[in-house]
């Protein structure tokens, strides 16, 4: 039997898909779910489900010592709308952790985290660690394949993603005709893709990447079923993403529903 993974699960099927292929290796899973956030169901993927405030870092840390957990693994989406709104009423761990992390963006305070269960003995693992096969490959994964000019924008539209992705703003951008349409902030990212189709229409470009030094224990761009629904909403007519960084969940389901609407989807 392999070591107790723990599961720090937010919303969305990533946190299923995880809590399954470590099971199969022969984990124990323990998830700690996000309250309000995770869905669950996904008490049926584990040996122990609990739930946990958002920001209550110091109940987090005492389950993880009360289960014997050395590996946690984030998984699943919580808004950065949701962690500025809440902030009220993270504890005082969570507080001092803040007062010390030097800002309130993700990279610092999740790094935070991080050190801070470093301290305790328990690594943080990267995001797609029992994923791999998921990872989006390079090239073309649908029978489009983007034009010329969309190529065009794929490159802007990565120009500005790595850009955003580096200073906290989001990871995703939507590009037309050579114009930056939209840009992800604290909506989220179907919430920008509502707004650039009503800006400019269909035939939208979109890309999301990470950042250049993206720390992969936390915030992987993920891309599922639910996206590609997304975009078929708006007519979008290709997403890129960054390959062998972006998880592609259920990604035959994920490449049929986009091929289904005629959209490109291209690792670069």
């Amino acid at each position: 039997m392999g070591s107790r993974i723990a599961i720090l699960a937010g919303a969305g099927r990533f946190p299923f898909h995880v809590a399954q292929e470590a099971k199969r290796q022969g984990h124990p899973i323990i998830v700690l779910g996000m309250k309000g956030w995770v869905d669950p169901a996904l008490a049926a993927q584990a040996d122990v489900y609990e739930e946990v405030a958002v920001g209550q870092l110091g109940r987090l840390i005492e389950r993880l010592r009360a289960h014997g957990v050395r590996e946690l693994i984030m998984a699943g989406k919580v808004t950065k709308e949701a962690l500025w709104r809440d902030r009220g009423s993270f504890d005082m761990e969570m507080l001092g952790l803040l007062r010390h992390a030097g800002g309130f963006s993700a990279p610092q305070l999740l790094g935070a985290v991080g050190k801070r269960l470093a301290r305790e003995g328990i690594t943080l693992l990267d995001s797609s660690a029992f994923l791999r096969d998921s990872l989006c490959p390079a090239g073309p994964v649908t029978k489009r394949r983007p034009t010329e000019a969309q190529q065009q924008d794929i490159r802007l539209g990565f120009e500005a993603a790595r850009a955003l992705a580096a200073l906290d703003v989001g990871q995703t951008v939507a590009v037309k005709d050579g114009v930056i349409v939209a840009v992800e902030a604290l909506e989220g990212t179907d919430a920008m893709i509502r707004r650039a189709h009503e800006l400019a229409g269909e035939g939208l470009v979109i890309v999301k990447a990470g950042a250049a030094k993206q720390d992969r224990r936390f915030d992987l761009p993920v891309v599922g079923p639910d996206t590609i629904q997304r975009l078929r909403d708006a007519r979008a007519a290709c997403l890129a993403v960054e390959a062998g960084t972006t998880l592609l969940l259920d990604c035959d389901a994920v490449i049929a529903a986009a091929d289904a609407a005629g959209l490109c989807l291209v690792g670069v």
